[in-house]
């Protein structure tokens, strides 16, 4: 099937192109008369205008790019339904891509998202590799907000949690509690999640005049299985943790099925607390004591901060805005015993 063109549509109205292009796309005056004209054959060619094309000749777009390490995970898409939201309230379409993690992909998509001209670019960046910071700024050509992550000395504003925040909330939860063996998950080297986590826990535990244990801190531990072979090698130790910390999802998972294969329950044997609430916690038995992330804030934000920077409204240094989160507290933890 052949598709219309806006020449159908000028011969179907009998005017000329300038006149439905000025039509269509608002470039110039033209009578309401005409323009009836124009829209009724539009209807009747079946013809739809192509937005990249326009973006071409205008040089504007009404469309933003989300870019994600991975979708599969609940706050990815928990992110993609916000941030959706966000920018339909501020008259913006959105595309959106997910790269597994893979900064090779990742720039890709920003070549491929450029190539359509939006307008800009929504990032919750990779952050692997030491030139990572230089080859974003390469990369990006139009206004961009980084979300989740924060990348030292960049030139685009950040939206992201208060992990520091979080921590103390965990950790002050877990003190509470009674607990002073307190096994902590770390990630990747390099994130800024991973590291502000860790160190908001480090800060607090040191506070309140508590040692860490070095064999109860696991580092690198960003994949589900490594979390799940992490708990073998911690419930094994000669005076195990009464208290395991995970940073993000794929740690709880791979924590509470390790658990789980070694015969220990949740907390009769070892309680369990984990940062981002996006899980099906509630769904558990038992069910997750959890930071909630508030991804509406977040998304509403690098909205707004995107808009302002696409309609140049702000020409200030790149400013990074941490929302705190919420502690959720469930079933998962108890008091060790003879304390709280």
């Amino acid at each position: 099937m052949k598709l219309s063109t806006i020449k159908d549509v000028a011969r179907i109205a009998k005017v000329s192109i300038t006149t439905v292009s000025a039509t269509i796309n608002g470039t110039a005056p033209v009578s309401k008369a005409l323009q009836e004209r124009v829209w009724e054959a539009v209807k009747t060619a079946g013809y739809h205008p192509d937005p990249v094309a326009r973006n071409l000749r205008m040089g504007t777009s009404k469309t933003i790019g989300l870019i994600v390490p991975d979708i599969a995970t609940p706050w990815a898409a928990h992110l993609a339904k916000a941030m959706q939201r966000a920018l339909s309230d501020i008259g913006y379409n959105m595309l959106f891509a997910s790269n597994d993690d893979d900064p090779e992909r990742e720039f890709r998509e920003i070549e491929l998202f450029s190539s359509h001209r939006v307008a800009g670019l929504i990032i919750a960046p990779t952050t692997h590799g030491e030139d990572y910071a230089g080859r974003l700024a390469d990369a990006v050509h139009t206004p961009a907000v980084l979300v989740d992550r924060v990348i030292e000395n960049s030139r685009f504003d950040s939206v992201t949690d208060d992990n520091h925040f979080g921590a103390q909330l965990i950790t002050r939860y877990l003190l509470k509690l009674g607990h002073r063996d307190i096994a902590f998950m770390v990630g990747r080297p390099g994130i800024s999640s991973s590291d502000e986590r860790y160190a908001g826990f480090l800060e607090t535990m040191a506070a309140a005049n508590v040692t860490v244990r070095d064999e109860l801190i696991h580092h690198r531990i960003h994949l589900r299985e490594h979390a799940f072979a992490s708990v073998q090698k911690l419930m094994t130790l000669p005076r195990p943790p009464t208290a395991i910390a995970c940073i993000n999802i794929a740690q709880l998972l791979g924590t509470m099925a390790g658990l789980q294969n070694m015969g220990l329950r949740v907390p009769d044997d070892v309680s369990v607390i984990s940062f981002d609430g996006f899980h099906p916690a509630e769904g558990w038995n038992p069910s997750i004591t959890a930071l909630t992330q508030d991804i509406t804030t977040v998304s509403t934000r690098a909205a707004e901060l995107l808009l302002a920077r696409i309609e140049g409204k702000v020409d200030t240094p790149p400013q990074i805005i941490r929302v705190a989160p919420s502690l959720t507290v469930r079933t998962s933890c108890r008091a060790v015993p003879g304390t709280a």
